[in-house]
């Protein structure tokens, strides 16, 4: 996927318009999730919370409940900015803090566009993080994750890009459920302070003092039981579905 620049943040960068403020802009661009390889841009599918989340700034936090047994793939991206208005995005950074455990997987890249310098193996170098986040477990590709675990990493010409730079943040996790299973996702974008402990990604501007750390958790859980009086409820409609039957018959 190509996106295009605007011409607005290539101005301000050339004319140099960078100013230091005490608390940094924080915006969300564009997000997108993935869930079992259905692929949603820029909306949210059913099953996932965005109550206790902020879809301008990008901040705060969504949950997800998943069931049904078998395979399963839960992912999202984020493409934040950092005071773009005052010093475009293309000075920003990104890298990861800790171990992901086992099924968790991430990536930290250039959004897909492209950026102004050529990558390590000296050709131009266009982020493939909306890629891989909009193609794990499609029906092209079922079963597979292509979340790289890299910081500015494109694995079709096998190079990377040293930053500054545009940056975007993609985790998802790839998992089995029991029979009788669900998995619980939480994901937590904030500004304030890190996680304590865990693994968690860091974006960065060079300019500004806020930072967006990225956070997420899956537990797993047995589906509870229905509640009594939903199955006294339950119960109680059979018995008139049953008793209508019966006079209709001997009607």
């Amino acid at each position: 996927m190509m996106k295009h620049r605007y011409s607005a943040w290539i101005m301000a960068s050339v004319l140099g318009l960078a100013a230091f403020s005490s608390h940094a802009e924080v915006d969300l661009k564009d997000f997108a999730f993935n869930v079992d390889g259905t692929f949603s841009a820029a909306a949210v599918p059913a099953g996932v919370d965005v109550s206790g989340f902020d879809v301008v700034t990008g901040l705060g936090i969504v949950t997800a409940t998943i069931t049904g047994t078998g395979d399963h793939f839960f992912g999202a991206w984020f493409d934040h900015e950092i005071d773009q208005a005052i010093n475009s995005p293309f000075n920003e950074t990104g890298w990861a803090t800790g171990a992901p455990v086992a099924g968790q997987s991430w990536e930290i890249d250039e959004p897909g566009w492209g950026s102004s310098t050529d990558g390590s193996a000296g050709v131009p170098y266009i982020g493939d993080i909306y890629w891989n986040i909009e193609n794990s477990y499609s029906p092209s590709y079922p079963g597979d994750v292509f979340l790289d675990n890299q910081v500015f990493y494109d694995w079709n010409d096998d190079q990377t890009l040293t930053p500054p730079d545009d940056v975007s943040m993609a985790m998802g996790w790839d998992f089995t459920l029991a029979v009788g299973e669900q998995a619980f996702i939480e994901l937590v974008l904030m500004t304030d302070a890190p996680p304590v402990g865990g693994f968690y990604l860091t974006q960065a501007d060079d300019t500004s003092p806020d930072q967006i750390f990225f956070s997420g958790s899956l537990t797993r859980s047995s589906i509870p039981a229905p509640e009594p009086s939903v199955l006294l409820l339950f119960g109680a409609g059979l018995l008139g579905l049953g008793s209508i039957r019966r006079r209709k018959h001997t009607a």
